[in-house]
């Protein structure tokens, strides 16, 4: 073969590498694919998955299909943020979709990349680092509001919304040691202390543990009548329940987030029946909703976690809203632009209606925007029995089984 022939090939290979790539628009997913956060990159994967998939069927984004790049992020390092950035750097993402980051490693990694990324984080912390990096860290949104108002709702809806009389105002509080733990923790113990509750047991755990043998000896010496555990580690809170039922109290027991992964009651089985927990962010018991989970359970053999695969939809369709009124995928100044002002037109979502404050671009929640999901595990499913401090119709408190 003759250099000159080489040379037209290449650039032959060159064209049609170039005109293929301007047929699709990257996404990238950057996520907890393997590690502590995994069960969630499940959903978080599975949901981007099916939402790019209805996209392109109907006919993409400007008329381009979406292409996803994966990324493992693992625990949230710094390290394997900063790699993670640089791949989504160099394979030409437009936007970033990680679903969540433990702690604020991933704002700095990602913060400083023109490509907006949305996240579900609730986090307090992860908006603080966007704030005090302004305007550099302007491509960074959290779709949803942070961690304080669940301790406040937990304990509205437990103390005077469940028809259940409580034998005590004694209660027990642990967690992991990780900020979003210990801000839940804090509103939760600053308000029970408000309405002068007793608080028996104020515990921080390293992240992950699975020993629970002195917090327990000091529940069953007091017996709350709340156990509020802020345990968002499946690990842990697996382990929790099983060392709790070999010697059950008569407490109601709250366990913080990790219900919203699809393998607790796989893990749990008939003892996840009676736990409550909270999410600030989850899909709506709607009748399009409902479809929705039938496409997906057929698709991937299994009901969708309560809230990332939603999330991940209703982020996918904000961001298409923006590139549609940017007339760009990356016409960044425009597609902020239209995220900071979703006031203005609110996206009405699986999981409720979307706002944006556009100064430390955090998420709105409240009945009016995405209200709060007070939900029981019965017969092992997840039932939502408030929104909010508004009960769900048709739904029920059940006395948890281990109390007699």
């Amino acid at each position: 073969m003759n250099n000159k022939l080489l040379i037209m090939l290449i650039l032959v290979f060159f064209i049609a590498t170039s005109i293929a790539s301007a047929e699709v628009i990257k996404i990238g997913v950057p996520t907890l694919i393997t590690g502590v956060g995994a069960p969630m990159g499940v959903d978080i994967v599975d949901g981007i998955k099916l939402a790019v998939e209805k996209i392109n069927a109907e006919g993409g984004v400007l008329g381009k299909k979406l292409e996803i790049v994966y990324a493992d992020i693992k625990g949230c390092s710094a390290e394997d943020c900063t790699i993670a950035a640089d791949l989504m750097e160099r394979t030409g993402v437009t936007a970033l979709f990680p679903g969540v980051f433990f702690g604020p490693a991933g704002v700095h990694a990602f913060g400083k990349m023109k490509q907006p990324l949305f996240h579900a984080s609730a986090s307090k912390e992860l908006v603080d680092a966007v704030v005090e990096n302004w305007p550099e860290y302007r491509n960074i949104f959290q779709i949803c509001a942070s961690e304080k108002p669940y301790g406040p709702s937990a304990f509205e809806v437990m103390t005077k919304k469940l028809p259940y009389t409580l034998p005590n105002k004694k209660v027990a509080i642990l967690g992991g040691d990780i900020t979003y733990d210990l801000l839940i923790k804090a509103s939760f113990k600053e308000i029970c202390l408000k309405n002068e509750w007793e608080v028996i047991l104020d515990d921080t755990y390293p992240y992950g543990n699975t020993e629970f043998g002195a917090q327990l000896a000091k529940i069953r010496s007091e017996k709350p009548s709340i156990i509020f555990g802020c345990i968002t580690s499946n690990d842990s809170s697996v382990a929790f329940m099983n060392q709790f039922l070999t010697n059950p109290t008569n407490s109601l027991i709250y366990i913080q987030w990790s219900p919203a992964s699809p393998e607790f009651i796989k893990l749990l089985g008939n003892r996840a029946n009676g736990i409550l927990w909270q999410t600030l962010i989850a899909y709506l018991p709607t009748p399009e909703n409902k479809k929705w989970v039938e496409e997906f359970r057929t698709k991937y053999g299994r009901d969708p976690g309560a809230a990332h695969p939603a999330i991940m939809d209703d982020e996918l369709h904000i961001w298409k809203l923006a590139v549609e009124y940017a007339g760009s995928p990356t016409n960044y100044e425009k597609i902020y632009e239209y995220i900071e002002n979703l006031n203005q037109h609110p996206y009405g979502g699986r999981c409720g209606t979307y706002g944006m404050d556009p100064k430390i671009h955090e998420g709105l929640t409240g009945d009016e925007w995405l209200p709060m999901h007070f939900t029981q595990i019965q017969n092992q499913e997840n039932h939502v029995i408030f929104l909010g401090t508004k009960a769900v119709e048709g739904e029920t408190f059940s006395i948890p089984p281990w109390i007699k």
